[in-house]
């Protein structure tokens, strides 16, 4: 039992920047060559292909808006095409805040969108990619949620957090209808990770004092979490499935 995923196809959404880059560079560390998924962030996307190739493996970006489902399509057919048929893991790391709100500033607006990036996205690749798997008789499918979406986050992301928990419901419940097709399902919820998600949406103030609560001491780093991904990817969690791997340093400790 090891790490190694030789010869194995990935598919990482969001695999241009931050987490998702870190989980192409460490599955394709482990030996899995890689699709890399973006949307905006093309020239960070060419870069992790490069680093990826350096490392000895295939890789390839393909661009995607994963809440559209013939963007969706498009990228499965490539997937396919890249994997020979075959894609063996699927990480569903694309998602985003969009912006914070109180419960008075949710609009229909601002929930459709953080539901359609967060959880819709998520249900519309695993249509795409399981069938994929289910033909070959294995598959690894790894969601990233968030603390969020079981400690209910920031008083500011109320659409947010119940978004990452439908994530890691919905591995559960995908668990029961393929689990007897050798498919595994699993989530990873990071915590504070420093990154530019917090660029982006938390000021340094907050940040810093979010990071003061943290048992370990510290931000999560993008690998922390890529290392969780690389280890659901691999022989050693074949009896995993429908579970929630937590990267937070302390923070949260349940389900």
């Amino acid at each position: 039992m090891s790490f190694r995923i030789e010869g194995k196809v990935a598919l990482v959404t969001g695999g241009g920047r931050d987490i998702g880059r870190a989980c192409c560079l460490e599955l394709a560390a482990n030996g899995a060559d890689v699709v890399v998924n973006y949307h905006s962030s093309s020239e960070s996307a060419l870069e992790t292909v490069a680093e990826i190739e350096a490392l000895g493996r295939r890789a390839v970006a393909v661009r995607a808006d994963v809440t559209k489902p013939d963007n969706i399509l498009a990228l499965k057919e490539a997937a396919v095409d890249f994997g020979a048929g075959r894609v063996d893991i699927l990480v569903n790391n694309a998602g985003g805040i969009i912006r914070r709100a109180l419960l008075a500033d949710l609009d229909p607006e601002l929930l459709a969108e953080t539901l359609r990036l967060n959880f819709t996205s998520v249900v519309l690749l695993c249509q795409a990619i399981v069938p994929v798997m289910a033909e070959h008789g294995e598959g690894k499918v790894i969601n990233i949620s968030s603390v969020a979406g079981h400690n209910g986050g920031a008083p500011t992301t109320p659409h947010y957090g119940p978004a990452k928990a439908a994530v890691s419901n919905f591995a559960r419940t995908l668990t029961k209808e393929f689990g007897g097709r050798n498919i595994q399902v699993n989530s990873v919820a990071p915590g504070i990770i420093d990154n530019r998600f917090h660029e982006d949406h938390t000021p340094p103030e907050m940040f810093e004092k979010l990071v003061s609560g943290v048992p370990l001491a510290r931000a999560g780093t993008n690998e922390d979490v890529a290392g969780a991904v690389a280890f659901l990817a691999s022989p050693n969690a074949d009896y995993i499935s429908g579970d929630v791997i937590h990267v937070n340093g302390g923070l949260y400790f349940g389900q």
